[in-house]
């Protein structure tokens, strides 16, 4: 999902096979534990999730991204209540009320799909993107990026024309700091902007 911004424009194919749909995990929660490594066993052992498991690495890695409070310039944190996450994006983003944009799939995906870039409009420099976390329920990750940009982008079938997807792209202006292993995949240079598409189940508040 991440491409250079140089070769976002109207008439750009997406890769074959690009799918903007994920799955999704169960929304009611009537467990709420807080999202802190110490209680990793607690959840394990409410959701019957065996402890050698891949399940079980991937919650343990969720708290231990959520909890990662200090390390990052940015404000972060993650939410496990829709409400909270949108009150926390107003926060951040200093403003008294947010809107949220998110994906959208008009048409049905398939593996085979072939999308064509229809039209493109600037949003928002100013964002807090949301992506879903693995865990049992609903856990969001919320941050407030700099020297972002973001952009709803049409997107429709390549053979039929038909509009397929209204995607959410953000694009990080400044990657100097990146590891060269995405210039090296992209064929770019170290410091260009970097795009992505954000699947349907991300939200962005701006």
């Amino acid at each position: 999902m991440l491409f250079l911004k140089k070769s976002l424009h109207v008439g750009t194919v997406l890769p074959e096979g690009t799918m903007f749909a994920r799955a999704e995990a169960p929304k009611s929660n009537h467990f709420s534990v807080p999202l802190e490594s110490k209680y990793l066993a607690t959840i394990l052992s409410h959701f019957k999730i065996p402890d050698d498991s891949m399940k079980a690495k991937q919650v343990a890695d969720t708290l231990r991204s959520c909890g990662e409070q200090g390390k990052k310039k940015e404000p972060h944190m993650c939410f496990s209540s829709r409400e909270a996450m949108a009150r926390f994006a107003t926060r951040a983003l200093g403003v008294s009320r947010t809107r949220a944009a998110i994906t959208r799939i008009h048409g049905h995906e398939t593996p085979n799909s072939m999308y064509v870039v229809e039209h493109i409009t600037q949003v928002s420099n100013n964002v807090v993107p949301c992506r879903p976390m693995d865990f049992p329920y609903e856990v969001f990750y919320c941050h407030r990026p700099k020297e972002v940009q973001s952009l709803t982008v049409q997107i429709k079938g390549l053979k039929d024309s038909m509009p397929y997807v209204t995607a959410t792209v953000i694009c990080h202006m400044n990657t100097s700091g990146w590891d060269k292993q995405y210039f090296q995949l992209l064929g770019g240079e170290r410091g260009e902007p970097i795009c992505h598409y954000m699947p349907h189940n991300y939200i962005m508040f701006y």
